[in-house]
């Protein structure tokens, strides 16, 4: 089908088209086993970590959701899984939009900085990560060190071995990234990476539908308020000069 027929019958409210899309989603998550998943932990966290680009960043995010999936269909309800992809595919567009406005902002202030004054120059503050790729390339290793460490120390229960590292790297990574910057954009994805590290361990406990819409709301919550800070931050660099 063309990809333009399948966007119409999208528009149109096709909904055998949607739960077809959906049974496809849900058979090559299921065809992907966990420890795939972890790998891809693994990478989407380090880049997250190591890479300044936003745009990068917002699309690692997207693929770590697509992991979040794929991991969970293997221990709880197939609908639940495919859930936090939704969730996943609804918030990284939000964070796109707003980082995107923010970028323009941020831009124009350059150029507008250009014309003035030596003397009247200020430093435009955006550095997304303060310290450097080595040092934050060290601590990358040394969280994956630390969550091996953990997982065979103090497994967590009735889950396989390596979801206890996918749950102890996710939440470490993510503090980890959020600790790194004041950069709204970055802080938010250091906080959703932790909260997926959080809701992989507790979604396994508690998988009622009840619950994964309380989480969801959470998420698509605490995506607004990124988007929302990552425009005012930008809003305020541009009022400053």
């Amino acid at each position: 089908m063309g990809l333009f027929n399948r966007l119409s019958r999208y528009i149109n409210g096709d909904t055998q088209l949607i739960v077809l899309d959906l049974k496809d989603l849900v058979t090559f998550l299921s065809q992907l086993p966990p420890a795939t998943a972890v790998s891809i932990f693994f990478v989407t966290g380090s880049i997250l970590a190591l890479i300044r680009d936003w745009r990068v960043s917002i699309v690692t995010l997207l693929i770590q959701y697509l992991a979040l999936g794929m991991t969970l269909i293997h221990l709880v309800r197939p609908e639940i899984a495919v859930a936090k992809v939704l969730v996943g595919v609804i918030i990284c567009p939000m964070l796109y939009l707003s980082a995107r406005q923010a970028s323009w902002r941020r831009r124009l202030t350059r150029i507008h900085d250009q014309f003035r004054p030596v003397v009247g120059r200020r430093t435009l503050a955006n550095d997304v990560f303060p310290s450097g790729r080595s040092f934050r390339l060290i601590a990358v290793l040394l969280l994956a060190v630390v969550t091996f460490s953990l997982a065979r120390s103090y497994p967590l229960s009735v889950l396989p071995s390596v979801v206890s590292i996918a749950i102890y790297w996710l939440v470490l990574v993510g503090l980890f990234v959020l600790m790194l910057t004041e950069e709204p954009l970055k802080i938010g994805q250091g906080l959703l990476t932790a909260l997926t590290g959080f809701e992989l361990w507790y979604t396994t406990l508690e998988a009622r539908l009840v619950l994964v819409g309380m989480w969801g709301a959470i998420n698509l919550l605490l995506a607004l308020v990124i988007g929302y800070l990552t425009v005012a931050r930008a809003v305020n660099l541009e009022e400053d000069f």
